[in-house]
């Protein structure tokens, strides 16, 4: 709570104490009861997670856990300096705690440091983030790499390619793409097959996803592709796109992220073959219990201390990602309620669902 600065200053000791109280004004509150200010500050709003899970799912999480508590929401729309000025503005609507998907995991240490010094910490979400985190709640994001590169070598063995030519349509290099790429070079480069073309994509793109296939398919020719890693869905979906449009049949084996309900239908429809399921209701809800606990100046759970891009220690929880095929929507992204049959289902996939099991 603020503390009013004495009006009358009649010694100097008095005045000592009179700017100290003063400077405790700029620290924000933490109230041991109930009632509390969080600010949740998402990337981008090209890849459709983010607006349609994360966020609702976040806010429920917070509800759930403490009505009193306030979510300031804001989207950086993939722009790293609108997401300073967003996290500017949080701090100066009275946030008590930042919770951060950073827009650009290198620059993110300023919002930190910034909140650190008006005496509030950040929880960096999902990404990694720069500078003296107080905790980080997300995925492994160089596992997630691992797991999507080992399901497509297994559906390349599976289609008798034990070796070939795989393209690579990677995220954007400056977030998480980054260590998806990471994780997914590991596999790769010691598989036998030939990484015969690769692109970061800026953004999440998919027109530039779109057009980085094209160029791969013109580079290496239409029916010498045995593989595409594709570090989204989004990014999917450009590449399927840019296949059909070469002709290229059948498909070979695709890979994603997020389970949407554009990548789990193209499974159904065998155009894609695996998406890598992030659970976002366990990683919301331990992100909401943590900004909870710093909001309230409570002790936070142990987890092992990890380095972060600044090379700051950080506690860190991180979930394990899932890989999703055909075989397993059912018991996977459906049984958790992350999907529903009817969205999964939808656009045409409704015969392909019956035969895989997934409805009727």
């Amino acid at each position: 709570m603020k503390r009013a600065c004495l009006s009358t200053v009649l010694t100097a000791l008095t005045v000592a104490v009179a700017a100290s109280a003063c400077a405790a004004e700029v620290q924000p509150s933490r109230s041991s009861e109930g009632g509390c200010t969080i600010a949740f500050l998402l990337p981008e709003n090209t890849t459709p997670r983010y607006e349609a899970k994360d966020h609702p799912l976040f806010l429920d999480a917070v509800k759930a856990q403490d009505s009193s508590c306030k979510v300031l929401y804001f989207n950086a729309a993939n722009a790293a300096d609108k997401q300073q000025q967003q996290a500017e503005s949080a701090l100066a609507q009275g946030a008590q705690v930042l919770v951060l998907d950073a827009a650009n995991v290198n620059s993110s240490a300023a919002i930190v440091q910034e909140a650190k010094a008006k005496g509030v910490p950040t929880v960096a979400y999902d990404r990694t983030a720069g500078g003296p985190l107080a905790y980080r709640t997300g995925f492994d994001n160089i596992e997630v790499g691992k797991t999507q590169a080992n399901a497509m070598i297994k559906a390349m063995q599976a289609a008798g390619h034990s070796s070939g030519n795989i393209v690579m349509i990677n995220g954007a290099p400056d977030t998480t793409g980054a260590f998806f790429k990471q994780g997914a070079h590991e596999v790769f480069d010691k598989s036998g097959y030939k990484i015969a073309a690769e692109y970061d994509t800026d953004g999440w793109s998919p027109t530039n996803a779109t057009t980085e296939m094209t160029q791969a398919i013109a580079k290496i020719g239409a029916h010498d592709i045995v593989g595409v890693y594709a570090a989204n869905d989004t990014l999917a979906g450009a590449a399927v796109t840019a296949m059909r449009q070469a002709n290229i049949s059948p498909i070979p084996p695709v890979t994603g992220l997020d389970a949407t309900d554009e990548g789990l239908q193209r499974i159904v429809l065998g155009t894609q073959y695996m998406t890598t399921y992030k659970n976002l209701k366990a990683e919301t809800d331990a992100a909401a219990k943590i900004a909870i606990l710093l909001a309230h100046g409570k002790p936070l759970p142990p987890a092992p201390m990890v380095k972060n891009v600044t090379g700051d220690e950080v506690p860190t929880q991180l979930l394990p990602p899932i890989a999703v095929t055909v075989d397993n929507i059912k018991s996977t992204v459906i049984a958790d309620g992350f999907a529903t049959s009817a969205e999964v289902c939808g656009g045409g996939a409704a015969d392909a669902c019956a035969r895989a099991g997934i409805t009727g």
